[in-house]
């Protein structure tokens, strides 16, 4: 009976922890209809806001792949002094608030700064731009690939990498042709993950890049514009896509996840 009781109680609170999801996903799909989708995503606000988007996030990911693998590969197999602190870095990105992120790559990248001065005076313009905005994506989201690659190198046997070495593989192969094969399940999740977050980034994006139309408004700088102005119907498409799509990925990543587990 008391068993009963705390598996009823435990249903319950998941119900309400569900309820806190999806109503709001109801309401929002509930508030258009296909034809009014059909009319914004014709809009080249809507449009450009999109493309923008994946442009950017897609970049993201694969900058993320080339700075935070080998990040992840020496906090999981190097023990050395400042591995604490360089850990506290990866995860900084997590805990501050996007806002403070922006405003910090603002003050580094603005053109009263010293690197932002010497930045253009090359011709390198990075606020206001979508290089702007891929940094501000890439500072934010990078930890979550960092964190999962890690997981996954640590969680290869030692045995197995000791006994390339022993064989006369060299440390580089062995990261090659051993250790990615065995942490791409990890490494595919990070990505997953970074992509999603990247396509969400508001705060440090509208510092770095701002809020300019068809030129650097990614898809939540969008909403949130459109919505100030009353523009609700093509904020609402805009949060649509972006709904369906992460949630589409996170689906079929995890199903291909619980299919190779089941192999």
């Amino acid at each position: 009976m008391k068993a009963l009781s705390f598996d009823l109680i435990i249903s319950l609170i998941a119900g309400i922890f569900v309820c806190l999801v999806v109503l709001p996903m109801v309401a929002l799909f509930t508030t258009t209809s296909v034809a009014e989708l059909a009319n914004q995503f014709r809009s080249s606000e809507v449009l450009s806001a999109v493309i923008i988007s994946f442009q950017t996030s897609l970049t993201v990911v694969l900058l993320a792949c080339c700075l935070g693998i080998p990040v992840a590969y020496l906090l999981a197999m190097k023990d050395f002094k400042g591995k604490v602190v360089l850990d506290t870095l990866v995860d900084l990105p997590i805990a501050v608030p996007p806002l403070v992120a922006g405003l910090a790559l603002l003050v580094l990248l603005g053109g009263n700064s010293p690197l932002g001065s010497m930045l253009s005076h090359h011709g390198i313009e990075l606020i206001f731009s979508k290089k702007g905005i891929i940094i501000a994506q890439l500072f934010v989201s990078s930890p979550f690939l960092i964190k999962s690659a890690r997981e996954a190198f640590e969680s290869i046997n030692k045995n197995v990498t000791h006994a390339s070495w022993v064989l006369g593989a060299s440390k580089f192969y062995t990261f090659r042709k051993v250790m990615l094969p065995l942490a791409k399940n990890g490494i595919y999740a990070g990505m997953v993950m970074t992509w999603a977050r990247a396509l969400g980034e508001f705060g440090a994006t509208s510092m770095v890049a701002g809020c300019i139309p068809l030129k650097t408004e990614t898809m939540t700088v969008a909403i949130y514009q459109n919505a100030m102005s009353g523009e609700l119907k093509a904020s609402i498409a805009i949060a649509l896509l972006l709904t369906v799509f992460s949630f589409t990925l996170l689906l079929i990543f995890k199903s291909r996840a619980k299919r190779r587990d089941v192999l």
